[in-house]
């Protein structure tokens, strides 16, 4: 398992830069077909110390590696599904936790994913980033994890997306965050713009 201070949902990709003798270890074990969980830290420390892991994260599956001669590996790894942490088998070399698929309870609802999209549009509109047209994937599954990487929010607002039991939810709980935010942007540009 590889604990961050970030959350990753299914779909996307992350570079990793492994330094630590931990990780070097689970990667000399993983590499180059194995899969390994990536977990965010609720508490603790990303390296040389003790963490508490979130319960929910993904599991990963290895992209590309390149392996340095002093023991370091650069990788990219791409998330394919929502795992659960079950029992904490052993941390010694890295830990290794029992783990179960964590599947979505429901595909998502079209309308939701309009709505969602929409107040993706605006909220990206309000940071004067001005979206033409927003490309989403066709799976409303797949839509939910994208907006929620747009939202704003700390790891734990994050780590809640990535809990949620289904699409529908995390959809409906996105497009709220999203138009809450673009109507605070939106009220501050007022504000500047009477002040001006």
């Amino acid at each position: 398992m590889f604990a961050l201070h970030t959350v990753l949902y299914p779909g996307q990709s992350l570079r990793l830069h492994v330094f630590e003798e931990r990780y070097r270890r689970m990667m000399a074990d993983v590499l180059p077909d194995g899969r390994f969980a990536v977990v965010a830290i609720r508490t603790g420390r990303e390296v040389g110390g003790p963490y508490e892991p979130y319960a929910v994260g993904v599991a990963a599956e290895p992209l590309e590696h390149r392996r340095f001669d002093d023991g370091r590996y650069e990788l990219e790894a791409t998330a394919v599904g929502r795992v659960r942490l079950i029992d904490l088998l052993s941390d010694h070399p890295y830990p290794r936790w029992s783990v179960e698929p964590f599947a979505e309870a429901d595909e998502g609802d079209p309308a939701l994913v309009a709505m969602a999209a929409e107040a993706a549009r605006k909220y990206l509109s309000s940071m004067g980033d001005q979206p033409t047209d927003l490309e989403l994937p066709d799976d409303a599954v797949a839509v939910s994890y994208a907006l929620a990487r747009v939202a704003p929010g700390l790891v734990p607002d994050r780590q809640a997306y990535l809990e949620m039991p289904g699409t529908s939810e995390r959809l409906h709980q996105v497009a709220r965050s999203l138009a809450r935010e673009a109507s605070l942007l939106e009220a501050l540009r007022r504000r500047r713009e009477g002040e001006g």
